[in-house]
């Protein structure tokens, strides 16, 4: 990781956090196509050269900001292959999407927002996630389930979903709060399945 001395002559810099969190901002803000390299390089407070030096692109960026999302995700989605259905695993596992999802809730207006040059980022790994998305989906459904079962479970993901397009910062909702609220009304969908 590069540091460099702080502004302030403290302790060193963390710069591609820093360029990665002007970079979300001004995303979320004006969008990724209206967002220059140099904006973000004035956000920081270094040149353009300097964030070339960490990044060749704005997409190169992109896919760094978005990368660890979709690389904890399929962690989580691996896991659906290898636990076996039940009601206390469905809250387990919807337990840990939640957490992967609040844990990348910064990074979800750039997703929502900006769909076609994620989708330029990303490309195959985008499908691959969304295929693997709809299997943890038919997983959450529970064995032998109903096509009512199937959109309920296809619901209960998009609930949790809520946490992107939200906008709520931390100090509004604390990660503890949000997840609270998002797990009881996601598990709530998948209640009123017809077993």
């Amino acid at each position: 990781m590069q540091h460099e001395t702080s502004r302030d002559g403290g302790r060193p810099r963390d710069t591609k956090a820093e360029i990665h969190r002007a970079a979300l901002a001004l995303f979320s803000s004006q969008g990724y196509e209206k967002t220059s390299l140099r904006e973000i390089a004035e956000q920081v407070g270094i040149t353009k050269a300097s964030l070339y030096y960490h990044y060749s692109s704005k997409q190169d960026l992109l896919r760094a900001i978005m990368g660890t999302f979709f690389e904890d995700i399929a962690v989580l989605f691996e896991r659906v292959d290898s636990l076996e259905w039940s009601p206390e695993n469905e809250m387990v596992l919807l337990g840990e999407y939640l957490d992967v999802v609040i844990k990348h809730r910064s990074t979800g207006p750039t997703l929502v927002r900006d769909m076609t040059a994620v989708l330029a980022a990303f490309g195959d790994e985008l499908d691959n996630l969304i295929k693997h998305s709809r299997r943890f989906q038919v997983w959450l459904a529970g064995p032998d389930p109903s096509p009512a079962d199937r959109v309920r479970a296809s619901a209960a993901v998009e609930v949790i979903g809520a946490v992107l397009s939200a906008g709520m910062e931390p100090e509004v909702m604390p990660d503890e709060e949000l997840r609270a609220i998002l797990l009881d009304a996601a598990g709530a969908v998948l209640s009123r399945r017809t077993r």
